[in-house]
């Protein structure tokens, strides 16, 4: 009962409570509701992962010839709802519960997953169909995203931020490996209608939890007009070059590279590295495993600074490292190199996450994270048709390379253009 004072106490912004031990690193799993919220999530993230795979394969049997065509119209139909409508969500964030914002996205969400398993049961699916529901897919992630920040800050207070924003950020590393393995065996084992449909069901934990907590707002909700909010959120990240350089560094490396990296690798482990598909699955266990490292750092680094400078560093490396990994014709190599990749996105995803939120008033928290959300999310809707045409001119190792470099040089640029990075 007295560790459950001093968690309620510490979340509290502005509580004199003095320090206590710590038993374990890993703080954020110290507060019930997150370590409930954190499982129910991963699950629901791993089915995301399942569901991936499972329209892939199936726009291939689809489209046929027109495949790759296809294929880069099914990431346009992700990534564009999140260009269009993540400013929207961070008002949202700041106007109306998180809790309840979070309930409607996560029920759009299912409703997706369960429209695509019908049309696919029932064998009336198209690329057309896939291509809806997954717009309605985005469009739930967009609105979603910004409450989903602020709610987990909300449950865990700003001490324990980069702690929970850390462990997030390794889940989804590997939910994005576990769920594409557990997604190939029920494909072959039951057809992709059913792996739609287990998706669906990935949603209920993450509901009934959402419906059950209660959390205490960390501000009061904007009352605004919509426009006159937004404006208020948008000048706020300008007026701030900090994080308005953070975003910017992440949005460089989303729009050159972004997801259309990852789905490369396959190009990369049968064409460059001659290595089966069990091979090209161990590069994405590669990052997994630079995740996790990543996350056990920041387990133990509450007490450290961490300067906009050391993260825009993190991101330098890891583009380096996508550089260097481009002209590897070692899978050794190869395999390490994608460790590094993972520790360093995990890192500068999550100290950026977490400065930035704690940068910005309980007031306007929710549209400054709509602003990290629309340039480091709805900015990937250019990566694909950029770096994926460059590869079929150019062919794959010359094109990521040529985008890691471009991605260099910019953060480079923003590193000696901005001062307020060496703030910690």
């Amino acid at each position: 009962m007295a560790e459950q004072k001093v968690d309620a106490l510490e979340v509290t912004p502005g509580a004199g409570v003095a320090p206590v031990p710590r038993r374990i690193r890993f703080e954020a799993l110290a507060i019930p509701t997150f370590r409930w919220y954190w499982v129910t999530s991963w699950i629901s993230s791993t089915g995301d992962g399942m569901e991936n795979v499972i329209r892939n394969v199936l726009v291939v049997q689809l489209a046929g010839q027109a495949a790759p065509f296809w294929l880069g119209m099914m990431v346009f139909a992700h990534w564009i709802p999140f260009t269009l409508f993540s400013l929207y969500g961070g008002l949202l964030a700041d106007r109306y519960d998180n809790r309840k914002v979070q309930i409607v996205a996560q029920l759009l969400l299912m409703a997706a997953a369960v429209g695509v398993a019908a049309a696919t049961l029932a064998n009336v699916v198209t690329v057309w169909w896939l291509f809806g529901f997954l717009l309605l897919h985005g469009f739930a992630g967009a609105i979603g995203n910004p409450a989903q920040q602020t709610l987990i800050h909300s449950m865990v207070g700003p001490s324990k931020l980069l702690s929970a924003v850390s462990l997030n950020s390794t889940a989804r590393q590997f939910s994005q490996v576990i769920g594409p393995a557990i997604a190939g065996f029920i494909v072959v084992g039951f057809g992709p209608g059913w792996g739609f449909l287990i998706n669906a069901l990935t949603f209920i934990p993450l509901l009934v939890l959402l419906t059950l907590i209660r959390t205490r707002p960390l501000g009061a909700r904007s009352t605004l007009p919509a426009l006159a909010a937004l404006r208020d959120g948008l000048g706020f990240v300008r007026r701030r070059p900090l994080i308005g350089s953070l975003i910017g560094v992440e949005m460089l490396g989303v729009i050159f590279l972004g997801h259309t990296f990852n789905s490369l690798l396959v190009l990369f482990a049968y064409d460059v590295l001659h290595v089966d598909t069990i091979g090209y699955s161990f590069l994405l266990v590669g990052s997994g495993v630079g995740a996790v490292a990543a996350a056990m750092y920041l387990a133990y680094a509450r007490d450290r600074g961490h300067s906009g400078r050391f993260i825009v560093a993190a991101a330098l490396v890891e583009m380096a490292t996508i550089f260097l990994f481009a002209f590897s014709t070692s899978y050794a190599l190869s395999f390490a190199l994608m460790i590094v990749v993972g520790a360093a996105a995990v890192l500068t995803q999550s100290l950026t996450n977490t400065k930035i939120q704690l940068s910005a008033p309980d007031n306007l928290r929710g549209r400054v994270m709509g602003a990290y959300t629309f340039g480091t999310q709805g900015m990937r809707v250019l990566n694909g048709p950029l770096l994926g045409g460059a590869a079929i001119f150019f062919g794959a190792p010359l094109a990521v390379a040529g985008a890691a470099a471009i991605v260099i040089v910019g953060m480079t640029a923003i590193l000696v253009a901005v001062p307020q990075l060496k703030e910690t």
